[in-house]
């Protein structure tokens, strides 16, 4: 009789051992074709946006941790350059952090923050978790990494298999490749080659969109088109490479005087437009000081006696009717043609900035 107990509980552990056999099997069944969608996602991804949001939320979910981050070194990638981090998964770090982690070995892991230099970690309370950290290298030179973590203080040993960690270091480095440059062939079609301040495509673009928010949303904006002084004059004297130089100096001296949210482009030559959500006349006086200021401060060490300054036209698009973005352009233009025409001269040469279209 003992013989049959000890034959049917054998046959019930058998049993018991083979259904949980069978039930990892299909766990990492699972696991592997989740971890494909995962790359997949991955490499499918625009932005940095679309990265946290599939690939890496998608880790969390498969691989049941706390939490997946992707780390991107901040100087290392164009992409991240005006990334906002909104969320926790993938964040921007400045270069010390690569640096102080990944001393020795590429891939660091462990169940306390001590494989991190104990000046910096890369995430608040490492030593909460169990967690692994891999470099994502491009060309030898890494740029960004991925971190793991999860609440069980063993489930990151130095025991644990790290393919899949480094399989998808892998892809995540073509992924950030292909999407970085990507952002570097839109920002040269977006971009002024010299100035590097938006161009004219940009002018068309925020123009348009600005319009219609305006007469869709009653969305009001500023706008204005600048012309420099005494440019041709520069370019006569001094020439065409010193006028170039002297184009890169106003453009930076501008970008420095305006808000988050402008956007000061060039529009071609010596002309340059300006899109600002500011429409109280206060403010905008104040933000014209502060431009006329910065333009005629500006000094060239080949000629400290040129007089710099300009003259522009400013269009405040909340009250007036308009029927397309052209008529505001039109208007812009017309005011700046008046503000050239009266302000002072001197052998030829403008001696003041003057700016029409806001107080009048």
């Amino acid at each position: 009789m003992s013989n049959i107990s000890n034959l049917l509980k054998e046959n019930y552990d058998l049993k018991n051992e083979l259904e949980s056999m069978v039930m990892r099997v299909k766990e990492n069944e699972a696991k592997h074709n989740g971890f494909k969608v995962i790359q997949f996602s991955m490499l499918l991804s625009d932005n940095l946006d679309e990265i946290s949001n599939k690939p890496i939320k998608y880790i969390e979910e498969i691989f049941d941790i706390e939490r997946a981050v992707l780390f991107i070194r901040k100087d290392a990638l164009a992409v991240a350059q005006n990334f906002e981090s909104k969320g926790s998964r993938v964040q921007i770090v400045n270069n010390e952090a690569f640096s102080y982690t990944f001393l020795d070995d590429d891939v660091r892991s462990g169940t306390d923050k001590s494989v991190i230099h104990k000046d910096f970690q890369l995430m608040p309370h490492d030593s909460d978790y169990s967690y692994v950290l891999v470099p994502i290298t491009d060309n030898g030179r890494i740029v960004a990494a991925l971190g793991f973590y999860s609440s069980d203080k063993n489930r990151f040993t130095k025991e644990y298999n790290f393919d899949f960690v480094e399989e998808f270091a892998l892809i995540a480095s073509i992924a950030l490749k292909k999407l970085d440059n990507a952002f570097l062939l839109e920002m040269q079609a977006n971009t002024d080659y010299l100035t590097g301040l938006p161009n004219k495509f940009i002018f068309d673009l925020t123009g348009n969109n600005s319009f219609r928010e305006y007469k869709e949303n009653g969305r009001s904006f500023t706008f204005f088109m600048f012309d420099l002084n005494n440019y041709k004059y520069i370019n006569d004297e001094l020439g065409h490479l010193a006028g170039d130089e002297i184009l890169k100096l106003i453009a930076r001296n501008m970008r420095n005087c305006i808000g988050d949210y402008d956007i000061l482009g060039r529009f071609g030559g010596d002309e340059f437009y300006l899109f600002t959500e500011t429409t109280d006349k206060k403010e905008l006086n104040t933000l014209i000081d502060n431009l006329i200021k910065a333009v005629e401060e500006t000094t060239f060490i080949e000629d400290f006696n040129i007089k710099f300054g300009f003259c522009a036209g400013a269009v405040i698009v909340k009250e007036g009717e308009f029927n397309s973005f052209e008529d505001i352009v039109r208007l812009a233009d017309d005011r700046l043609y008046k503000a050239k025409n009266m302000i002072k001269r001197e052998n030829g040469l403008s001696l003041e900035s003057k700016v029409m279209g806001i107080d009048e």
